[in-house]
C-alpha cells in the first residue's frame, strides 16, 4: 500500500501540535492521506507553519486553540477541530503536555502539580471523552506517554513522570472499554530532539541521557511520527491496549 494511499480520506486531530513530535505527527499523518486538525495552545505562528505542510502535501488543515489544562478549553477545542474537519473522526493524538518546570519535591506546589497532572493527563481523558461520540467505527487513539512514566523521569520530573505513568494506565482502560469499536494505543517516547528539551534540559544533562542510551543518540520527532502512523494504520489492526517505546533502547522490559 503506497504511504500516501494509507490514510486516504482520513480525518484527524493532533493536539499540541505546533511543533516537536506533535508536528511531526500530524506531517507525517497529511502525507498519508489524512485531513488533520492543528490544536496548539499560544504558539499560534508555529500552528500556522504546521498547518501550511499539511495543506502543502495536498490535504485540509484545520486550526483550533485551547489551554489543555483547563477541562472547558479542552472540550472546546476538540468539538470545534471536529466541526471543521466536517463532523467525523478517524483518529485522534492525544500529544499535548508539557513537564512545565523542574521542580523537586520540596519546591513543588499544589498549583504546579495540578497544572502538571492536568495537562499531561486529564486533558487525554477531556479530549477523549470530547471526541467519542464522533470517533468513527474503526478509529484509532494514541495517547503520547513517555519514558518518564517508565523509570520515574529526570531530575525534578517526578509530578511529569507520574502523568505519563498515568496514561500509560488509563491507555489500557480505554483500550478494554472502547474495543471492539475503537483501538487506543500509546507511545512512551525516549530523550527526543524536539523544542521540549531547549527549553527544560541543558546540553550537559542531555549528553549524560545520551551515554545511557545503547543506540548512543537522541531520537527525532519523525522517528516517533513513523510509531503513530503505525498504530493507526491498516497494519496494526490487531493492536490495541499497547504502549510502545520509541527510545533507542534506553528502557526496555
Amino acid at each position: 500500500m503506497a504511504a500516501e494511499s494509507l490514510l486516504a480520506g482520513r480525518r484527524a486531530i493532533v493536539t499540541g501540535a505546533s511543533t516537536g513530535i506533535g508536528r511531526a505527527v500530524a506531517i507525517a499523518l497529511a502525507e498519508a492521506g489524512a485531513d488533520v486538525a492543528v490544536h496548539y495552545g499560544s504558539s499560534q505562528a508555529e500552528a500556522e507553519a504546521t498547518a501550511a505542510g499539511i495543506e502543502k502535501r495536498g490535504r485540509r488543515a484545520v486550526l483550533v486553540s485551547g489551554d489543555f489544562r483547563q477541562e472547558e478549553a479542552t472540550t472546546k477545542a476538540i468539538t470545534a477541530a471536529i466541526a471543521g474537519l466536517g463532523g467525523s473522526l478517524d483518529i485522534l493524538v492525544n500529544n499535548a503536555g508539557s513537564l512545565i518546570a523542574r521542580k523537586p519535591l520540596a519546591e513543588m506546589d499544589g498549583r504546579l502539580w495540578r497544572e502538571v497532572i492536568d495537562l499531561n493527563l486529564s486533558s487525554v481523558f477531556w479530549a477523549t471523552r470530547a471526541a467519542l461520540s464522533d470517533l468513527a467505527e474503526g478509529g484509532s487513539i494514541v495517547n503520547i506517554s513517555s519514558i518518564a512514566g517508565r523509570h520515574g523521569g529526570g531530575p525534578g520530573a517526578a509530578a511529569y513522570a507520574a502523568a505519563k505513568g498515568g496514561v500509560m494506565s488509563l491507555t489500557r482502560g480505554l483500550a478494554k472499554e472502547l474495543a471492539p469499536r475503537i483501538r487506543v494505543n500509546a507511545i512512551a517516547p525516549g530523550v527526543i530532539e524536539t523544542p521540549f528539551h531547549d527549553r527544560f534540559s541543558t546540553p550537559e544533562l542531555l549528553e549524560t541521557f545520551r551515554k545511557g542510551i545503547p543506540l548512543q543518540r537522541l531520537g527525532s520527532a519523525d522517528e516517533v511520527a513513523g510509531a503513530v502512523l503505525f498504530l493507526v494504520s491498516p497494519p496494526a489492526a490487531y493492536i490495541t491496549g499497547q504502549t510502545l517505546d520509541v527510545n533507542g533502547g534506553q528502557w526496555f522490559v
